[in-house]
């Protein structure tokens, strides 16, 4: 990308930089003790956490790596993109870690 501000191809807005997250909830259970309250008849109840995954790509390189076993090579890129402040157009791209 240049040092220029980008312009958005749909409408000639402004594009702002950003990534693209994915929330991913967990769910852990708590340790099971009698002196905890809420698990007297009642069970025990989930704990849930919510976190946010980063996307990336992977490719293939085409080159085989293994001494015994020849498997295919991957590399993996973080993908970044950027976002039309005025129609929301989004537009992504894969670069090195």
């Amino acid at each position: 990308m240049s040092s220029e501000e980008p312009v958005c191809p749909k409408c000639g807005g402004r594009m702002r930089g950003g990534a693209l997250n994915v929330p991913v909830e967990r769910s852990t259970a708590r340790p099971v003790s009698p002196f905890m309250p809420g698990t007297f008849m009642g069970g025990i109840s989930p704990v849930a956490e919510v976190t946010a995954e980063r996307l990336y790509w992977e490719e293939r390189t085409g080159e085989k790596k293994g001494v015994i076993f020849k498997r295919d090579e991957t590399r993996k890129m973080k993908v970044a993109g950027l976002r039309c402040t005025i129609c929301g157009f989004i537009e992504l791209y894969a670069h090195e870690k």
